[in-house]
């Protein structure tokens, strides 16, 4: 609560501060953002299908190849490669992220189950709309784009803090998530783990880099929004994709034992990212 009330508003709000944002082509990066969540969705849905599965674990699998870890690995993950400055580009991508999994991929997911989880669709737009977390978000976005056409200069001591906060974030997060995971049920989900990881670390970057590269991303802050966006591109399913399956009595091991395989496939993705992204 405190990490997404706090902190990470205060990072959103200094990136884009201190971040240039004077091309028009910048509204592509949350259409992108929102195209790779549904493709996802939608890859994962065929890959269900074809491994003939039932609606429960379509229902997972479908969370689990949409909902993607943009924040805690993906905001990490870029400023440690890039820097600081990439976090408003990251921020951009995800900007309509919570919408797209609370108004898109929780009443889809619902629609698998056999629980409505407590939800009401007649009230659902306007629970997310007053939702805190996405209007803190919002908020801390827009505060730091007045501030940056403003011409009021950021203090220099924003990157320091930020430098901080962007790690501490992202290991606080981690550390909050898993605990009662069971990990030896990935044993009875091996085809689909690697069907999950192959639509997060290959399909979904191959079809969102080539779409960024025709927008003409990579010709943009020295290929730096490019390079983001092939980072945000190739992560493992987010921490909201176990969500679903609680809550609307989907197959919850499926849900888990793909989240464990393919996040920790990044031992190994990591760095084959960064060597890749280096070509560009």
């Amino acid at each position: 609560m405190a990490v997404l009330l706090g902190l990470s508003p205060i990072i959103t709000l200094g990136a884009f501060w201190g971040t240039r944002l004077n091309d028009f082509r910048y509204v592509f990066l949350p259409i992108l953002g929102v195209s790779a969540l549904s493709i996802g969705g939608l890859l994962g849905i065929t890959a269900s299908k074809i491994l003939h599965h039932r609606r429960k674990q379509t229902g997972s699998m479908f969370v689990s190849s949409s909902f993607t870890n943009l924040g805690s690995f993906g905001g990490l993950i870029c400023f440690i490669f890039f820097g600081e400055k990439s976090y408003a580009f990251v921020a951009l991508y995800r900007l309509f992220e919570e919408f797209v999994y609370f108004l898109i991929g929780f009443p889809i997911a619902k629609l698998y189950g056999s629980s409505d989880g407590g939800h009401n669709n007649k009230n659902q737009l306007v629970r997310i709309l007053t939702d805190p977390f996405i209007l803190v978000y919002m908020i801390s976005i827009a505060t730091g784009i007045a501030l940056n056409v403003s011409g009021i200069r950021r203090p220099e001591f924003y990157t320091t803090i930020n430098e901080v906060l962007i790690p501490l974030t992202s290991v606080i997060l981690v550390i909050t998530v898993g605990f009662n995971m069971k990990i030896k049920a990935i044993g009875q989900y091996q085809r689909e783990c690697l069907a999950v990881a192959t639509i997060k670390y290959l399909l979904i970057p191959v079809i969102i880099t080539s779409l960024a590269y025709l927008l003409g991303l990579a010709d943009m802050s020295d290929g730096l929004a490019f390079k983001v966006v092939f980072i945000l591109s190739a992560m493992p399913p987010a921490f909201f994709s176990l969500i679903p399956p609680q809550l609307y009595d989907l197959d919850t091991d499926l849900a888990n034992s793909t989240w464990l395989f393919c996040t920790g496939a990044l031992v190994l993705v990591v760095p084959l990212l960064f060597m890749i992204q280096r070509l560009f």
